[in-house]
């Protein structure tokens, strides 16, 4: 429960929380922080989202289709977690931002990165998974965010 004072006055005993006693000035710097935020956010959830598209028109063009078709749901989770590792290592991204980007929960994230990370010893695997992350650096550097 938020900290309160009350406001005596003649009638009433009126509990104010502190929020409500911020300057404009204050208001004004933590509205901007948190459209901040939510700028960042969303450019997360776009590197994200293209990242994850990169991915899945990769396996597309280099996977088996009658083994995509078989196990669309399978290759849907092996296209999101190879995105979310690109997105760590290649790009620089806490798990944190990587989950709020996917709406997810960072252990999930985690997880996802050690399962790429060990399925990395296959080379075929390996050769995949590099291409997608030069791609994705590439993409990014070309808009202008730093990989």
């Amino acid at each position: 429960m938020p900290h309160q004072q009350a406001i005596s006055s003649p009638s009433a005993s009126i509990p104010v929380t502190p929020s409500a006693t911020r300057s404009p000035a204050q208001t004004q710097t933590q509205t901007l922080a948190q459209a901040t935020d939510r700028a960042a956010l969303a450019d997360r959830r776009i590197v994200c989202m293209v990242v994850r598209q990169l991915t899945a028109e990769l396996l597309g063009v280099v996977g088996d289709r009658q083994e995509v078709r078989r196990a669309r749901r399978r290759a849907s989770c092996h296209v999101r977690q190879i995105a979310m590792y690109v997105c760590h290592v290649a790009l620089s991204m806490s798990y944190g931002e990587i989950a709020e980007a996917f709406g997810l929960d960072r252990t999930t994230v985690s997880h996802a990165c050690h399962v790429v990370e060990d399925r990395r010893d296959d080379p075929a695997f390996d050769t995949f998974v590099s291409t997608v992350e030069r791609l994705a650096e590439s993409v990014c550097m070309v808009a202008g965010r730093p990989a």
